[in-house]
């Protein structure tokens, strides 16, 4: 079971946002979706969800064409964890968790044993089942993060796509969130801007750049000095840390072009 995009390209107001992208999510692997702001991440997420349509290419699941299936069938494989995604009703934590069942029931049907168990195991999945009744509006940032996951796993999808996950949190948190979502089993996608947590926890990386693809592969491959200063404009030094064996992106002061002279945080 597979997700790939062929030759992908998508516009908007004239603008080309997404450029002719081709990739292939492999099942089980966790993937880092890398770039500027601007390059084309999050719209890249929308379109292998579904949720923009392509303008040029095409994305398949199973080689079955997206456009081919119905949103219940794309809701019932994959889901989605947007950011910051909130809401002035008042609910709880089981409230929003028990709304990843939407895909698999019917307006007639009832609640089932099934659904049940499926909410009772993405609760523990991210361990907020203590917090089962706890109102949404009293929960932290991480603890929000950790519901709209829960909820996406609720909907039992074989991928999961997450648009900048860390988004807003603090260190601690966006560590939890990070190796949560590492210990899924689940296949999964995500927007990341951090590139040394993007090396830390996943197995493959995508890097792109003004909408086009600039690398794929694993972190060593992807993450070079070379190609960093090319996407991103900065000079670094990589090597793989003592401490975890990661990767490890030292991001160097820039330059006075005027007097080459290092611009240094303390100056």
């Amino acid at each position: 079971m597979s997700i790939q995009a062929h030759g992908v390209s998508w516009s908007t107001a004239g603008r080309l946002i997404v450029d002719d992208v081709s990739l292939a999510i492999t099942p089980g692997e966790t993937v880092g979706l890398l770039g500027p702001n601007g390059s084309g991440k999050s719209s890249l997420l929308r379109l292998l969800c579904g949720l923009r349509r392509a303008t040029e290419g095409v994305v398949t699941f199973d080689d079955a064409p997206l456009e081919q299936l119905s949103r219940r069938e794309i809701a019932r494989r994959l889901a989605l964890v947007e950011q910051n995604a909130t809401t002035d009703a008042d609910v709880t934590v089981l409230d929003v968790v028990r709304l990843g069942r939407t895909p698999w029931r019917s307006i007639l049907s009832g609640w089932h044993e099934e659904d049940s168990a499926a909410v009772e195991q993405a609760l523990a999945q991210v361990g907020m089942t203590t917090r089962r009744h706890q109102s949404w509006h009293t929960l932290s940032g991480g603890e929000r993060q950790r519901v709209h996951i829960a909820r996406a796993l609720a909907q039992r999808p074989q991928e999961l796509l997450l648009d900048e996950p860390t988004n807003h949190l603090d260190i601690q948190h966006q560590l939890e969130i990070l190796a949560l979502v590492r210990r899924l089993s689940t296949t999964c996608v995500m927007a990341l801007h951090d590139l040394n947590l993007a090396a830390m926890f996943c197995d493959q990386l995508v890097l792109l750049k003004e909408g086009r693809l600039a690398a794929a592969g694993k972190p060593e491959s992807v993450l070079t000095s070379q190609r960093i200063l090319e996407v991103y404009g900065v000079e670094t030094v990589i090597e793989r840390s003592p401490h975890h064996g990661c990767l490890h992106v030292h991001y160097l002061p820039r330059r006075d072009t005027s007097t080459q002279a290092p611009l240094t945080p303390y100056a």
